[in-house]
């Protein structure tokens, strides 16, 4: 009937009218699974915890800070500062940290960046990072550079150049981060901009070790690729099931950077490079945020209990300039989905930062938060915070999933309405 066909349009149109700002034209948004939450619950940060890791006496700028925990408990942390690649130790969980060791020194016209750690399954450490050209000449190429330790990151093996782009800004690679696999195989996963000359675009791009970082694929892998637009920053993490891998990535479909997950099986291990509108490529936040939000640079880990911990950063609540994001932690399923429960590690001015972020768990379940900025001083510097995953009561978790369901069925009955015709 005519009245009943005005009431379900009037359903659609408020619908539209309440969320069209998180939604955009050809925008390939998918609201994660609602099967099997474990993420209720939230993480409490102790503001007590929070030390600094990098060196005031050592350079006006350290920042992109990792962190990794070694068998004797101690932690490994590296850091880029004024132009070099360090390392520094903490033998106490964090309470107090060494003077950095320099892993990568600057070099003429060649500045080192964006470090990355990873142990081994033989307790060796990697270190990846990127080597950024600013005096600009064909001689000095962007590239994806590796040192090793044997020792627990007290020396490093020589430099292995593992990877090279253009020598200009324009058509450089960026960011490296890699995990390893059960059967030993190393993936390095990094941004790579290297194949489009003519363009503005950039894939993600894959190196295979077989040899415990020995030697590596030539030619890279392309994971992943959006025509037209700029997938960036990976950093992967292979799922406790042992069966899915799964990559945090930004990508700028959505006007924007937002955090994105690209998924894979070890059967299908990268067969095939994930497209736009892949079904191996979601949204990553149960809760939208608005287009012209900027929410990128996102690292994800894993508790052992299986919920999954996302970080980006974002101009949410803040002034909508990257100058001006701060760093926001989301809690998500044993799949890396619905990832929510946002919270806010470091409190820091509204005209300050936390940029270049990413997280760490410990053998207990801490958490690390760890992040650049220029809240805490005249300079920037690497901070780092603790944090506990606090989970919800069950009744609690399974009323919010019902919400979920139920919120989910309602779009689907709009959506089913708004496309009949009378």
């Amino acid at each position: 009937m005519l009245y009943q066909y005005l009431i379900k349009l009037t359903l659609v149109l408020t619908f539209i009218f309440l969320f069209s700002p998180f939604f955009s034209e050809g925008q390939d948004l998918k609201p994660a699974t609602v099967n099997n939450i474990k993420q209720n619950g939230s993480i409490q940060w102790d503001h007590s915890s929070r030390r600094r890791i990098s060196s005031p006496n050592f350079a006006r700028y350290s920042g992109y800070g990792r962190i990794v925990q070694l068998p004797d408990e101690s932690l490994l942390a590296v850091y880029e500062a004024d132009g070099n690649i360090v390392a520094a130790k903490s033998q106490n969980l964090g309470d107090s940290w060494s003077e950095p060791i320099v892993i990568a020194a600057a070099k003429e016209g060649v500045k080192m960046c964006v470090p990355d750690l990873i142990k081994l399954d033989d307790q060796r450490i990697l270190a990846f990072y990127n080597a950024r050209p600013y005096d600009i000449s064909p001689s000095r190429r962007f590239g994806i550079h590796l040192r090793q330790s044997r020792d627990g990151g007290k020396s490093w093996e020589a430099e292995q150049i593992l990877y090279q782009a253009g020598h200009q800004f324009e058509n450089g690679c960026w960011e490296p981060s890699a995990i390893q696999l059960p059967n030993g195989e190393i993936q390095l996963f990094f941004a790579n901009e290297g194949p489009y000359t003519k363009s503005n675009e950039q894939n993600i791009s894959m190196l295979r070790s077989v040899d415990h970082g020995a030697s590596w694929s030539k030619t890279p892998s392309v994971v992943s690729f959006r025509p037209g637009k700029r997938d960036g920053m990976p950093v992967p993490l292979l799922l406790k099931n042992k069966k899915e891998i799964v990559l945090a990535i930004e990508d700028n479909a959505l006007l924007t950077f937002k955090p994105y997950i690209l998924r894979n099986t070890l059967q299908k291990n990268w067969a095939n490079t994930i497209s736009a509108k892949s079904p191996d490529r979601s949204y990553a936040l149960h809760d939208p945020i608005a287009n012209e939000i900027y929410a990128g640079a996102p690292y994800i880990r894993q508790l052992s209990t299986g919920e999954t911990i996302l970080s980006y950063q974002s101009t949410e609540g803040r002034t909508n300039k990257m100058d001006y994001a701060d760093m926001k932690v989301l809690i998500g399923n044993e799949r890396a989905m619905n990832f929510k429960n946002r919270s806010v590690p470091f409190v820091i001015p509204k005209n300050k930062s936390c940029l270049w972020n990413s997280v760490t768990v410990l053998s207990d379940d801490t958490i690390l938060a760890i992040t650049s900025t220029n809240a805490y001083s005249d300079q920037t510097e690497v901070w780092m915070i603790k944090g506990k995953f606090l989970q919800d009561t069950e009744n609690q978790g399974t009323k919010d999933q019902e919400k979920t369901e139920k919120k989910f069925t309602m779009l689907a009955y709009l959506n089913k309405e708004a496309g009949h015709t009378h």
